[in-house]
């Protein structure tokens, strides 16, 4: 089961995700990321691993106790040491 939030600065929606369709839905919010948000937001539907796309340009909140993937763009900003690091390419 894949649960997704939307977030910018607040989380704007969270949704199960059964395919691209289900993602695509989600695009919301505009800007002024706050990565903290969304991942207290999916901590608290207490989840075995939380996975983090964004590029980079975030405050990252507080380390939720549950493995935390980033994947940032490339030559984004690295995220905290407590996350698994994934480079995308751009």
């Amino acid at each position: 089961l894949l649960t997704a939030f939307a977030c910018d600065a607040a989380v704007h929606a969270g949704a199960r995700i059964f395919g691209r369709r289900d993602l695509q839905r989600l695009n919301k919010g505009g800007g002024g990321t706050d990565m903290g948000a969304g991942i207290s937001a999916a901590a608290r539907a207490r989840p075995d691993l939380i996975v983090v796309v964004t590029d980079g340009k975030t405050p990252w909140g507080y380390r939720p106790g549950i493995p935390v993937v980033a994947a940032i763009l490339k030559d984004g900003p690295k995220p905290p040491p407590w996350t698994i690091y994934v480079e995308v390419p751009s």
